[in-house]
């Protein structure tokens, strides 16, 4: 069905460029610019869509890691006795240790953390310097504080590394009694993110810029090819008028004419990370070359209606593409949603009919208190490391998918008996890798043999009544569903 919608959109847009040419030049142009100014709208607001999610998902751990170290009980404890013990040279190298161990793991440029009572700068390599408000380069840590907010992401130069433009998440540190003990946080390196960003560059065509605004005021005035300030954007874009900026949230399509060009400008803010992301894409490539098939004589315009069908199939298949995946694939953890892994259910018995299968449903226990604890984004970042590792101890046995929330489905095509060693060992790594992270994450499993008489639907409420029965015992084990 969908090949004969594409046949047919295919040849509505060759029959609508050659009535184009035949009834009026100028009605075929105007229809053309509008039909390119659509298609680069699409274009520009899937790039947005990539590139926001990119964007999110590698800071998104930074901020993670800055929480887990600012609710740090060793942290804590050491801030308290650090005025006491600047001199013990032994108590220090603690906190060096501590530092260089995240910085290591997370291959970050710089792990830093400033203490309220002595106003010492130290990260990884030992003590830095000691701030002061007649330095201009510590006026962040003043703004932050002054911010009243619990971290932010700021642009500025790395005292620490050569005076590096790098990109820091700032988290407070607090005591038990909400007391401030001091500010800790990492550092990226401005051209980790903007390397990836140029590679989006160049496979959509356009320009991207990241306008900071919710951290704190530093000392960093200037600009990279990336990373502006607002007064910098016209600059940038060469556009003088008004370019509207709104914190909604919501991506924000505006048209610009600038230079003799016709320029579509995308806007859009996170308030979690406090960026603009700003996306400009320009026309006249496209309207250059529609000015010259108009002038080429007919053998021509037939060859460009060739190239047309060719170019106009590519965007179709690739946006069909675009939209199975987006409708299929859960965003937060890549693997299939309900819908698909239903089908991919029945593709999956007809392909292994002849063997065992099984399959099984888990849970993350005590989801719901990692998300009151540690807030929403560590959750995110909890069940998308489950699902990783369930993705890795299942490769080349079967499939999984996200079933809703904290809860995962799989099948297998393997026993009961091998499916449970399967399994056992995703739960081991699951630990590991919960306790590397400094929290300790447990699953519960249901699991069933697959009786090809009774439908997915029944086998999933079996699985899931066996997953009870693993949470009722006391969770973080495997309950098998006997068969009658």
């Amino acid at each position: 069905m969908k090949k004969h919608i594409q046949l047919i959109s295919i040849i509505i847009i060759v029959l609508s460029i050659v009535v184009g040419f035949t009834v009026s030049v100028y009605k075929d142009t105007k229809s053309y610019q509008q039909l390119a100014e659509k298609h680069l709208e699409n274009t520009v607001s899937l790039a947005d869509i990539d590139i926001s999610n990119h964007i999110k998902n590698s800071m998104s751990m930074p901020v993670m890691v800055s929480k887990t170290m600012a609710n740090d009980e060793f942290l804590k404890a050491w801030f308290l006795k650090e005025p006491e013990s600047v001199g013990d040279d032994a108590y220090l190298q603690q906190l060096y240790s501590y530092l260089k161990a995240y910085q290591l793991k997370y291959d970050y440029t710089t792990v830093f953390c400033v203490s309220a009572q002595t106003g010492n700068y130290y990260y990884q390599e030992g003590l830095n310097k000691t701030i002061s408000k007649d330095d201009a380069h510590d006026i962040w840590y003043y703004n932050f504080l002054a911010s009243g907010h619990e971290y932010d992401l700021e642009v500025d130069t790395n005292e620490a590394n050569n005076n590096i433009i790098t990109v820091f998440v700032n988290f407070r540190v607090e005591g038990d009694d909400g007391g401030l003990l001091g500010v800790i946080g990492v550092g990226l390196q401005a051209s980790f993110i903007e390397d990836t960003i140029r590679s989006y560059e160049k496979d959509y065509g356009l320009s991207v810029y990241i306008i900071n605004v919710g951290g704190a005021e530093n000392s960093f005035n200037g600009s990279t090819d990336i990373f502006v300030s607002q007064d910098n954007l016209p600059k940038y874009t060469g556009i003088k008028e008004k370019i509207k900026m709104n914190k909604s949230g919501e991506s924000e399509i505006q048209w610009f004419t600038s230079g003799g060009e016709r320029k579509c400008l995308v806007t859009k803010y996170d308030d979690i990370l406090g960026w603009y992301l700003v996306l400009e894409m320009e026309t006249n490539s496209i309207s250059s070359s529609f000015q010259e098939r108009i002038m080429s004589n007919v053998l021509f315009m037939l060859f460009s209606l060739v190239i047309c069908i060719l170019v106009t199939m590519a965007v179709f298949i690739n946006y069909n593409k675009r939209i199975v995946t987006i409708e299929n694939i859960d965003e937060l953890t890549g693997l299939p949603n309900q819908k698909l892994f239903s089908e991919q259910y029945l593709a999956f018995i007809r392909k292994h009919r002849k063997q065992k299968k099984t399959l099984f449903m888990l849970d993350i226990d005590h989801f719901k208190n990692v998300n009151d604890s540690h807030g929403h984004m560590f959750g995110n970042a909890v069940v998308a490391m489950v699902a990783d590792e369930l993705r890795n101890a299942i490769n080349g046995y079967g499939i999984a998918a996200r079933w809703g929330g904290d809860e995962f489905i799989g099948i297998l095509s393997v026993e009961p008996e091998e499916a449970r060693r399967i399994l056992s060992q995703f739960m081991d790594a699951l630990k590991r890798e919960g306790k590397n992270g400094g929290y300790s994450v447990t699953v519960s499993v249901g699991m069933i043999e697959i009786d090809e008489h009774q439908s997915m639907d029944q086998l999933i409420i079996k699985a899931d009544e066996v997953l009870y029965c693993s949470k009722e015992n006391g969770r973080d084990q495997i309950t098998t569903y006997i068969l009658d």
